[in-house]
């Protein structure tokens, strides 16, 4: 696990770039528009809070542009990011940020089995942020330059809780995204990366904050989780091979967990014990797999293997 310690002499790399966030009105991404603004970079948002939206055009009054975006909706999150090439003609980093949970286990015995649970942890979360991967790889593309994509997890994307099952099954998604992507697109020089944080001051946490704060237990600002978005933004953006402390270049294909305000990349770690947890032989001969599927003449699709 290494801490990840924010290096202020990369903020003048986002200058001008053009940064799209999902979820940008409320919380954490708020945060994040905020801080990326702060340091020169031209913000579109997208996010279904008008007012609040609004209100955030208003503070910050210019490089700031909203449009109403339904994370859930592949036409809203084309719309979204078409407009802001159309805008600043290109995408560099994409903050796929919104997010929504619902407290209420479908798994509490006094529910009504026949009616059908509401899925919408899984449309925002996990089916929203693979459009915005997708969608924003296709602009930052654009751009010939290549460019970030962070995703927003929780630490309940890698460990298990109770009673928040569909939560937790979208957050398992959203890491998922990271590990199925982020080979193809360092190719494209785009890094994508994943930030899991674990209690962090937000509406998700109303039923327990009290409690939780009585035991002491850390607790993320939102503030908090928005310069670790930062630091994923500009942790390639540097020269000579100058990066935050505790990052490892090329920065991308990496997990962030959070807490109590703090970074700390555990990808790397994961890894580097295979051996230990999955036993020597099996790691070797899953290495042999990697490479084997990672041949250029090698493709999942028949039409396209040789």
């Amino acid at each position: 696990m290494a801490h990840l310690v924010l290096d202020p002499s990369l903020l003048p790399t986002l200058q001008d770039k053009v940064v799209v966030l999902t979820g940008g009105a409320t919380g954490i991404g708020r945060s994040a528009a905020i801080l990326f603004h702060q340091h020169g970079a031209k913000i579109v948002f997208g996010d279904v809070a008008e007012q609040p939206a609004h209100d955030l055009v208003t503070q910050l009054s210019t490089n700031i542009h909203f449009v109403h975006c339904d994370t859930s909706s592949y036409q809203d999150q084309l719309t979204l990011f078409r407009t802001a090439h159309e805008k600043h003609g290109r995408v560099d980093v994409v903050a796929a940020v919104a997010g929504v949970a619902n407290p209420t286990s479908i798994f509490d015995p006094a529910a009504d089995i026949n009616e059908e649970p509401s899925m919408l942890e899984i449309q925002v979360n996990t089916i929203g942020s693979l459009f915005s991967a997708r969608i924003g790889m296709h602009y930052i593309r654009q751009g010939g330059r290549g460019g970030d994509i962070i995703l927003m997890s929780s630490i309940i994307g890698f460990k298990e809780t109770e009673d928040l099952v569909p939560y937790t099954t979208s957050k398992h998604g959203v890491v998922g995204i990271m590990r199925g992507l982020h080979l193809q697109a360092a190719k494209e020089n785009i890094h994508v990366n994943v930030i899991c944080p674990w209690v962090t001051r937000t509406r998700m946490i109303v039923g327990i904050e009290k409690e939780w704060a009585a035991q002491g237990l850390p607790v993320n600002e939102p503030e908090d989780v928005a310069r670790t978005i930062l630091v994923c933004a500009i942790a390639n953006r540097g020269s000579d091979g100058v990066t935050h402390g505790g990052a490892k270049l090329p920065f991308s294909g990496k997990i962030v967990y959070m807490s109590g305000g703090e970074g700390y990349e555990i990808e790397d770690a994961q890894k580097s014990l295979e051996p230990q947890w999955l036993g020597e032989e099996n790691s070797k001969i899953l290495a042999r797999g990697q490479a084997f599927l990672a041949r250029a003449d090698i493709s999942w699709d028949p039409e396209k293997s040789s």
